[in-house]
């Protein structure tokens, strides 16, 4: 009797190839047939397998009853619908604001739509390579929602379940892009692993495990390293100006008589710099003679001439004063004894 039960409760619909079979690596899914409870909580996005099966036996009638207090709990309820469903949903138009809340949003199927004639009839997408396999279907399925004023909750407007195309089975929905993320947590983890010489590729093994498998970790391997590669780009660098003046910084904590004065634009960008160490500053005032004022060594990216303070010494020798890189292109030579 509790085998036919439990038979009863993971057999999705009719068609017995979306039967859901639970395996060994595979029972850290929950199935359950209570419904959805709203909560005050803040809303996560992501979404899991334990939220959406029960999705799977809504109507149009109970999608257009339903009413949200804020987008992000409309979102995740069409996202739940349709990775329950077996689509990758994707955000459309929208309309203006009211007192900082958006008064319409709607989301479409992300098939929806056709390709533009204009690439059809090419081989390639304009840069030589070969284009995109075509993805958009025509699917008429979407969901909206507008904001009600008097009543200050978002309302559903239109909803379309009809799909023009053949939607993924159980097991495939959830390698959908649009269901895909790779959160804080899995980065957190992954950057930690790397800072102990543990590879990517070896962390996500490790999260697949710990999450129950590839169905239920939320995103691929090479989301991982999309999202690693994302963070090399957009975390904050020390710029070259900012790191030479921290290296400037690090030579006056460790010599007395180091000096160095710098000067920016309107935007905050180094424009002329000036410097010299304890050595120059001996040699200057054993000695006090400039010779020459020099700006022709022009070789470095940014076009900034540096500019070298020479003196000559009594035994022969040159030595240099100062150093400096200027905004302007000068050509002095300043004699003196």
């Amino acid at each position: 009797m509790e085998a036919s039960e439990t038979a009863k409760s993971i057999h999705l619909s009719d068609d017995t190839e979306e039967a859901i079979h639970l395996s060994d690596t595979e029972e850290a899914i929950h199935l359950s047939d209570t419904e959805d409870n709203e909560t005050d909580e803040p809303i996560d996005l992501e979404v899991s397998w334990e939220d959406v099966l029960d999705y799977r036996k809504l109507t149009v009638e109970d999608v257009m009853a339903k009413t949200f207090k804020t987008l992000e709990e409309a979102e995740k309820f069409y996202y739940s619908y349709a990775l329950a469903i077996g689509f990758g949903p994707r955000k459309d138009t929208r309309g203006g604001l009211f007192e900082g809340k958006l008064r319409r949003r709607q989301w479409v199927c992300n098939k929806q739509g056709y390709r533009d004639k204009k690439w059809l009839d090419r081989k390639t997408d304009g840069s030589g390579r070969n284009r995109r396999k075509l993805a958009r279907q025509g699917c008429m399925a979407k969901f909206r929602v507008n904001y009600m004023v008097d009543e200050g909750y978002y309302a559903v407007r239109a909803f379309d379940e009809d799909h023009s195309h053949q939607c993924a089975n159980p097991r495939q929905a959830a390698f959908i892009r649009s269901h895909r993320n790779v959160d804080e947590a899995a980065l957190g983890n992954t950057n930690t692993m790397t800072k102990v010489s543990i590879r990517p590729c070896h962390a996500f093994e490790y999260m697949v495990e710990q999450s129950g498998g590839y169905i239920t970790v939320g995103f691929t391997r090479k989301d991982l390293y999309n999202k690693l590669d994302q963070q090399r780009r957009t975390t904050p660098f020390e710029s070259d100006s900012e790191g030479a003046l921290s290296y400037m910084s690090a030579l006056a904590a460790k010599d007395p008589h180091f000096y160095c004065r710098f000067s920016v634009d309107d935007e905050d960008r180094l424009v002329n710099k000036f410097w010299r160490d304890g050595n120059s500053y001996v040699d200057y005032m054993c000695w006090g003679d400039v010779l020459v004022f020099d700006s022709t060594y022009n070789t470095n990216v940014y076009g900034r001439p540096l500019v070298c303070l020479l003196g000559r010494i009594i035994i022969g020798g040159v030595s240099c004063l100062g150093l400096a890189f200027s905004g302007m292109k000068l050509r002095i030579h300043i004699l003196g004894c």
